[in-house]
This record gives structure tokens, C-alpha cells and sequence, in this order.
């Protein structure tokens, strides 16, 4: 790959983002602006314990205002930050990926190095797993928590039915039939926002081509056009053509996928660990309360690598302006909210309330009194099971390939474009990526 230039770069990437919004311009010394992502009911308990830690914060360091700006996940990651970013005028602290975009705002010298602050507060050493948020040795980011993806199912219909969770894809397929005779919808999904879809698209991929090929796109190594790669999105498009999904899913919003769940009217849904504390809440699960099990894809015949490695990581995080080390208050700031979010009882409270994993190195026996329910065991349990895990796609290709490949897996859900036309349009996307020297 050829070396990019840094702001350059982001003006390229950025060409058709939307125009810069006023809730996160430049923040003054007495007023710091913190951008989250927690929104909605689903996203509540996660909230709490913001406001939690920015209360503790506001004891410690008095005299620093802070403004909440809460933005749809999608829409700051893929516009609003970038926007703010190409001008130089992202919040004090926003909520971050790490991988693609902590290396390209890196480049462009937007983020503030945690390195010393780490040392500083005693926590270099306290994170499982820092890789995603590295760039050259340094610190930029800290994720949040840890996440894993896999099957969320009705464990009460599998009981009724005489169903067991399937070993196989074939079993899974069978599995899917069996359901969809039966009325129902095998698999909940709401696809407006593409990611939705793509989180069973890439584990699919991981099956058939390995866990390791998304590693391989950005060097051209690998190619998405590949006959494993292919034959993972023909059996994507298979099922889409039996009707394994809901019809109009093109349509609906991510929280309408768990409510597919939650009505009865689907029986399985991929999502992330994330998903695991609204199946604990009677407010929005229902009948359905604690009655949702968990199982992760199953291993696909003849498909390459390893066939229990899940995807999972630690991608999500916070990340900080570079402009917070020019001021004082700022970066006391900052040091406080670290110290205050990053913590053992911080990481228990967004586990027991939130199933969000620990991204951090807990005490064992606090971590072992923790009351977790017994679905957020089950997701901890397969991941303790699995052979490894592999991060997600979108945080180690380019923003340019996940736009493309975003398109690419609505227009083939629409049936509107062949599995192989699609790749080769992504790989296009790719070899433009790979190649262009801004």
C-alpha cells in the first residue's frame, strides 16, 4: 500500500459527508462537548453510567462545563466525526472505533496519545486487549467493552418444537426450513443501516474463506472476489431468496430486529453480546425475559481455517481531541473521565446491567460475584469455547470499501446484483484504496 499523506486524506475520504454541524465545534476552556453514541431505550443502562462518571468528574475537576451531543452510531461514525475531523473540530471526547479510523485520524494528527495518561493513572497494563486503538507503539483510544456476535434464539419455541441448537451450517439450514414451514420468520433482521446485515455476512465469510482473509484485502493479499468469498454471499443471497429473513427488511431500523424477536414472529437473530441486556428487561422483552438463549454460526463443511473462532473484540471506545494537551483544564478533564469510566466497578456495572464484556482486566473475584444473567454466561461461555476471535471487517478495511461493500450487501438483499458482481464492485473499491497516494 502506498503511504498516505494525513490531511489529504481525510479531505478524500470525506468528499461526500454532509457539511459540519455546530455540536461539535471548537470547545471552550469552560465548556467541554462529549459525543456518545448511547441513544434510545436499548442503550439506556450504558447512558447511566456516562452521566454516573461525568457527575464523579464534574467533584473532581470543578469549573469545567460539559455539554452531551448525542448522535445515532452510524451517522457519527460515518459523517458527523469525519466531518469534524477534516476541520479540526471533533469534541474533547468522542465515542471512537478503533482500527481503520483510529489509524486515519492518527495520520492526520487528530488524537490525543494516551500513552503517559495510562502510565500516569496506573492502567497501562489493565486492558485484555489495546490493538485495535495502536498505532506505531501508542495509544489513542480505549475501548468501552468487549463485544461478540452470534445467535440470539427463542429458547422457549426450541423446547416446544423439540428444536436443538445446530452444529453445522447444514443443521442450521435445516434448522431455518423447519421454522419458516412452521410460519415463522427463522432469522429477525432490519437492514436500513447496512452494518445490521453485514455483522452475519462477515461471519459467514470467516467460515468459508478463514477468519484471517479480511486481514489480507488492504495489502492484496486477499481479494473479496475470491470462489470462497463468493460462494459465503451466494449462500447469504440463498437465504434471502427463501424467505429466511423478514420481507421489507431494507426498510426497518436495528431496534425493530429484536422486536421481531420479542413479538414471536422470528425465532433466531444475529446480533452482538451488546443485544443480551434488553432480553433481561421485562420493559422491553416482554414475555420473552430470560427466555433467550445464545449459540454462535455453526462450521461450515470444507470451509477454511478455523471454524469455532468468533467475531469479537474490543473496536468500541472513547477517543479524545488532540487539542485537550493545549489545555489545562481540558486534560484534567480527560485524565478525570478516564479514571472515573476505566475501572473495575465501572466494567462490572456495564456488564451486570448493560452484558457489555469487560474490556479490562477485572479482579477475579469481584468479576465472579458479579450478577450476570444467564444469557450473558452463555455468550461468555461460547466465546471461552471458541478457538480465538477476529475483529470486524469495518475496522480493518478503508471508510471507502465499507462504504462500497455497505451498498453492495442492500443491493443484493434487494436482489437487485449478483453475489460476484457485487465482490468485484468491492474489490474495486479496494484496489482504489490500496493504490491511491492521495
Amino acid at each position: 500500500m502506498k503511504k498516505r499523506l494525513l490531511v489529504p486524506a481525510l479531505s478524500v475520504v470525506l468528499a461526500s459527508t454532509t457539511v459540519l454541524s455546530s455540536a461539535g465545534a471548537a470547545t471552550k476552556s469552560d465548556t467541554i462537548v462529549i459525543r456518545h453514541t448511547q441513544l434510545g431505550e436499548a442503550k439506556q443502562q450504558r447512558f447511566n453510567i456516562l452521566k454516573d462518571v461525568l457527575s464523579r468528574v464534574s467533584k473532581e475537576v470543578p469549573g469545567v462545563k460539559y455539554k452531551l451531543d448525542g448522535v445515532d452510531s452510524d451517522v457519527n461514525r460515518k459523517e458527523k466525526l469525519r466531518s469534524e475531523m477534516v476541520v479540526n473540530k471533533a469534541p474533547a471526547i468522542f465515542d471512537l472505533f478503533g482500527g481503520a479510523d483510529t489509524q486515519l485520524y492518527v495520520e492526520a494528527n487528530r488524537l490525543l496519545d494516551l500513552t503517559p495518561i495510562l502510565k500516569e493513572l496506573g492502567l497501562s497494563n489493565k486492558f485484555i486487549s489495546l490493538d485495535e486503538f495502536k498505532v506505531n507503539g501508542k495509544i489513542y483510544g480505549l475501548p468501552i467493552g468487549g463485544y461478540q456476535e452470534g445467535y440470539f434464539y427463542n429458547k422457549e419455541y426450541f423446547k416446544a418444537k423439540g428444536l436443538k441448537t445446530p452444529k453445522t451450517l447444514a443443521e442450521l439450514e435445516t434448522l431455518a426450513a423447519t421454522i419458516k414451514k412452521d410460519g415463522k420468520t427463522p432469522f429477525a433482521q432490519a437492514s436500513k443501516a447496512a452494518w445490521v446485515p453485514l455483522m452475519t455476512a462477515n461471519t459467514l465469510w470467516a467460515r468459508y474463506a478463514g477468519p484471517d482473509i479480511t486481514n489480507g484485502f488492504t495489502t492484496g493479499k486477499t481479494k473479496w472476489n475470491s470462489a470462497p468469498m463468493v460462494a459465503a454471499f451466494t449462500k447469504y443471497q440463498d437465504w434471502v431468496k427463501k424467505g429466511y429473513f423478514k420481507q421489507g427488511e431494507l426498510g426497518l431500523d436495528y431496534a425493530e430486529q429484536r422486536n421481531q424477536l420479542i413479538r414471536g414472529e422470528a425465532i433466531m437473530m444475529y446480533d452482538g453480546s451488546w443485544a443480551s441486556s434488553v432480553f433481561a428487561d421485562p420493559k422491553q422483552a416482554g414475555d420473552l425475559t430470560n427466555k433467550v438463549g445464545y449459540f454462535p454460526l455453526p462450521s461450515v463443511a470444507g470451509g477454511k481455517g478455523s471454524q469455532t473462532a468468533v467475531n469479537g473484540g474490543f473496536s468500541n471506545g472513547y477517543g479524545f481531541s488532540a487539542k485537550v494537551k493545549n489545555d489545562k483544564k481540558q486534560l484534567a478533564f480527560v485524565k478525570s473521565f478516564i479514571k472515573n469510566m476505566y475501572n473495575d466497578e465501572m466494567q462490572i456495572r456495564g456488564l451486570e446491567a448493560d452484558g457489555v464484556l469487560p474490556s479490562m482486566k477485572v479482579n477475579s473475584t469481584k468479576l465472579a460475584k458479579a450478577k450476570a444473567s444467564n444469557l450473558v454466561k452463555e455468550i461468555i461461555e461460547v466465546g471461552n469455547k471458541a478457538s480465538g476471535a477476529f475483529p470486524a471487517f469495518d475496522s480493518l478495511v478503508q471508510p471507502d470499501v465499507n462504504t462500497a461493500l455497505s451498498e453492495g450487501i442492500q443491493k443484493l438483499i434487494g436482489l437487485k446484483i449478483t453475489p460476484k458482481a457485487m465482490l468485484d464492485g468491492v474489490q474495486k473499491a479496494q484496489n482504489a484504496a490500496n493504490n491511491d497516494d492521495f
